[in-house]
């Protein structure tokens, strides 16, 4: 993987599980959100200082960390960073509920009560104040309803130079008047809203997602949504499904929604429910050229940007290489040694470390 995010230490009476706000200096921001945790390069006899509560001694954390990044003890023994100024991508999880049951799902949701990843996420955003964006992620984030208008207007209060992109399936947005109060925060703080849509027939969706009736919501949430102002990124996974549909889902979009600032394909990760229905879902990449450079000239006379996500280049067709991104996390990316010989591989997205064996499509290099 390009960033390690995982981190093991030893500490004498160990650190209390939770968030914290890792640190390597003396903090020097009066107002804390998290309880700040001292990372040290190598073990000395001083004491801590008050304001930490704890301190640990890696080297390789301490070399892999800025100032001031969030992390998450498990344990007592093992830390997971998971907002980094060094992260090409930083998201926060704020719950693992859903209502839908997505076929490649790579969270699968739970049902128990978890709140407080909500609170805790707020704070962590508060705290790493990041003059850029932060992902919003679940489960489906907007079931907490009002309370999730709480917590956008903590952080406009407290991170108002921090932006936002929450990905959700939309279906709350069905509720207009949850739309505009969504709007409203929109106004005082930069929000980009990922949705889904796998398909523009009923039964495809529903059957996708795993909820019969999701398509209805989504697709009135995606009409509330943006004709109330809101910014949305459609999102659209090529599955056995869907794979040939990808044109009439993208001309669908541009002809019934509004505000749609770009349209995503995305690719999948063998990760959650996806591995465990992969021969179900799963068509190699070069099985849809043809739907796929088709759902590029839709987009393009819908006046609609596309970008795509997730697919190495050598996996397409040399026309989409120009939107091809390089999407996929740095704490869960590689590049199988084959890609060494590749000219593109600087400017390719490479693998989700995820598909390593039986869902790893064998690299074509690029020479």
């Amino acid at each position: 993987m390009l960033r390690n995010d995982i981190f093991h230490f030893s500490s004498e009476g160990g650190v209390q599980q939770g968030f914290y706000r890792l640190c390597k200096y003396k903090p020097v921001n009066p107002q804390f959100y998290l309880p700040n945790l001292l990372i040290k390069e190598n073990l000395d006899d001083s004491s801590n200082p008050p304001y930490y509560s704890g301190s640990v001694c890696s080297k390789q954390l301490y070399d892999s960390i800025e100032d001031g990044d969030i992390g998450i003890v498990n344990n007592g023994n093992m830390i997971r960073v998971i907002l980094s100024r060094k992260a090409n991508h930083n998201t926060v999880l704020v719950t693992e509920r859903c209502n839908n049951l997505c076929l490649f799902c790579s969270q699968p949701p739970k049902t128990g009560n978890d709140d407080w990843l909500l609170n805790q996420s707020a704070l962590a955003i508060a705290s790493f104040a990041l003059d850029g964006v932060v992902g919003v992620s679940g489960g489906e984030p907007l079931l907490y309803g009002d309370d999730f208008l709480n917590f956008l207007d903590f952080i406009i209060e407290n991170s108002p130079e921090t932006s936002l992109h929450i990905l959700t399936n939309g279906r709350k947005f069905s509720d207009a008047s949850f739309a505009e109060k969504i709007k409203d925060r929109c106004e005082k703080l930069k929000i980009t809203f990922g949705i889904p849509l796998y398909s523009s027939r009923q039964a495809v969706h529903d059957q996708l997602v795993g909820s019969k009736g999701a398509f209805d919501e989504t697709v009135r949430g995606l009409i509330n949504a943006g004709n109330s102002g809101i910014n949305i990124e459609l999102r659209i996974i090529p599955t056995q499904a869907n794979h040939n549909e990808l044109s009439e889902i993208v001309e669908f979009s541009g002809r019934v929604f509004s505000n749609i600032n770009q349209i995503s394909l995305m690719g999948l990760e063998s990760i959650g429910w996806a591995k465990k229905n992969w021969s179900e879902i799963f068509i190699e990449h070069e099985s849809y050229t043809d739907s796929l450079l088709s759902a590029i000239d839709s987009a393009h006379r819908c006046g609609i940007p596309l970008a795509i996500f997730n697919f190495p280049l050598c996996h397409l067709p040399r026309k989409a290489w120009r939107i091809a991104t390089q999407s996929i996390s740095d704490w869960k990316n590689f590049y199988p040694k084959e890609c060494d010989e590749c000219i593109q591989k600087s400017s390719c997205a490479g693998y989700f470390s995820s598909s390593k064996g039986r869902f790893h499509q064998p690299p074509s290099p690029i020479k």
